[in-house]
């Protein structure tokens, strides 16, 4: 249902580069990352808000863009923060709503508002940030909808509206709907997601199943060699789980070290330590501490 295929869109100095995702029905897709990584650059371009300049960015094999109205009949984009009509309570603002979106839910928007404890009756202004996340939530999954963009729909909830947030995605994914959804933080995705896509400085690091993420372990070599230019061209030689740092490379590698150390022996290499990690600490090594 969703597809990024070589998609590049260079945006206020950040972007996506070359991304490759599916999405397909009854999955979820958590995109993974801090402030700046392109999270919200791809969404925008899925949501066809942006163009993307090289590739193609499509939902129900329309392409993002040039079909975005067509798209949105059966599509919905949650923006990290909801513009609300300030005047309206919460309530009033869902019927403004459902007047213009056929997708809407009267039914489904009462039910939703109860197990997420979502406050309709002050004025949108006059609302808690998380209240008016939350009301902005509400309207977005109230929809009858085949596709679901939600941009860090959890940041900013507290942990009785992300439980009942996890219910509700369970409960759409289970209709055979799709989403892709955005956080900084791995445990989010882990409840909530099917897949998880790392994104690090506009392109993909990896993308796998959840499931995998408790399974996956593998050897981390921290090299270090006599120069940094030794070490850039080791990481060119290598191509693929390769980390820099100065002189220092760090290697993932999910099978036997032979293919690695016949390649260090034609390097001038000061030390070596290798090591097991689980799927968080790789992932933690990817980011350092740019994650909350």
């Amino acid at each position: 249902m969703i597809r990024c295929e070589n998609v590049t869109r260079e945006f206020d100095g950040d972007g996506v580069f070359d991304v490759n995702i599916h999405v397909k029905g009854g999955e979820a897709l958590g995109l993974l990352g801090p402030a700046g990584a392109g999270k919200s650059v791809l969404l925008r371009v899925l949501s066809g808000q942006l163009a993307a300049h090289e590739g193609r960015a499509s939902i129900f094999g329309l392409e993002c863009w040039s079909r975005r109205h067509q798209i949105f009949k059966k599509a919905v984009y949650a923006p990290a923060a909801p513009a609300l009509e300030p005047g309206l309570t919460g309530e009033e603002y869902l019927k403004f709503f459902a007047q213009y979106h056929g997708l809407f839910n009267p039914q489904k928007a009462r039910d939703l508002s109860e197990k997420m404890d979502v406050a309709l009756t002050g004025q949108c202004h006059k609302m808690t940030i998380e209240d008016r996340k939350k009301l902005g939530l509400l309207t977005a999954l109230s929809m009858d909808a085949d596709v679901f963009l939600l941009d860090e729909p959890m940041n900013g909830l507290s942990v009785m509206a992300k439980n009942a947030l996890i219910d509700v995605l369970a409960e759409i994914r289970a209709r055979d709907a799709a989403i892709l959804m955005t956080s900084h933080v791995l445990e989010e995705v882990r409840r909530t997601c099917t897949h998880v896509a790392i994104i690090r400085r506009g392109r993909l690091v990896v993308t796998q199943p959840v499931e995998s993420l408790s399974l996956t372990r593998q050897k981390v070599y921290h090299i270090t060699f006599q120069s940094p230019t030794e070490a850039a061209a080791f990481a060119s030689e290598w191509e693929s789980g390769v980390e820099l740092i100065g002189a220092r490379a760090l290697v993932a590698i999910p099978a036997s070290p032979q293919p690695l150390l016949r390649t260090l022996a034609r390097y001038e290499v000061v030390d070596l330590i290798g090591g097991r990690e689980d799927a968080e600490e790789g992932f933690l090594r990817f980011y350092g501490d740019e994650l909350i």
